[in-house]
């Protein structure tokens, strides 16, 4: 079974160009860089209505990103890697350099850190594929917070 982010890679396509510059603009204008830190939230759902992520992007300035995107049916993990992959695009669509992503899936964080084993085949495609994901950035962090 092959990922479903590409709804993700198209969204990515039409959602970004435009946004760019704007966000670019304000990064130089208020801090002369735009290489700060960028703080990424994400959550992947699954209930009766179907599957969504939501991903929130800080930019190192004052201001916040949001995005809720409904999508094809995915397991309840499968849409936490979704929405993280989907967060991570967005931040490097964005020309962030350093980002501290901040996720409430316990299992995506420990796999990503490397505490926990993945022992599935469809977990560890989600899993390569952050990872080279991960790799576009100067630095990353990721962090387990509490759904709440």
């Amino acid at each position: 079974m092959a990922i479903k982010s590409q709804i993700l890679a198209d969204f990515m396509d039409d959602f970004s160009p435009s946004l760019v510059p704007e966000v670019e603009k304000e990064l130089l204008l208020k801090t002369g860089t735009s290489s700060e830190v960028w703080t990424l939230f994400t959550d992947g759902a699954l209930n009766v209505r179907g599957s969504e992520i939501g991903i929130v992007q800080k930019p190192p300035t004052d201001g916040i990103i949001r995005q809720s995107i409904k999508t094809t049916r995915f397991t309840n993990n499968e849409a936490e890697y979704e929405a993280m992959i989907a967060g991570l695009e967005l931040a490097k669509g964005l020309r962030a350099k350093v980002v501290e992503a901040r996720c409430d899936s316990h299992l995506v964080v420990n796999q990503v850190n490397g505490s926990f084993k993945v022992q599935e085949d469809r977990m560890q495609r989600y899993l390569d594929k952050i990872q080279v994901t991960l790799q576009r950035f100067k630095e990353w962090t990721l962090i387990h917070i509490l759904q709440e």
